[in-house]
């Protein structure tokens, strides 16, 4: 697992409003992103315009395969 640093600046109201419900933990606010990226990543996976986009990369870099640039 690799981490990612974030720094997110709020409103003072906001901050304050999160606060006072509990929900300004680490641990929720990485829940919430953590949620929100997987949702993201699916929306993307079934958009047909994303998906012919990825195909089309795939046939432009196909080449690469064959060059034995897929091997680590």
């Amino acid at each position: 697992m690799s981490n990612v640093e974030i720094t997110i600046r709020l409103p003072e109201a906001l901050v304050k409003e999160a606060s006072s419900l509990g929900v300004l933990s680490s641990t929720h606010i990485e829940a919430l992103l953590c949620a929100d990226i997987q949702a993201q990543l699916l929306a993307m996976a079934n958009d047909p315009d994303m998906r012919r986009e990825m195909e089309q990369i795939e046939v432009e870099f196909g080449v690469a395969t064959l060059d034995g640039l897929d091997q680590a």
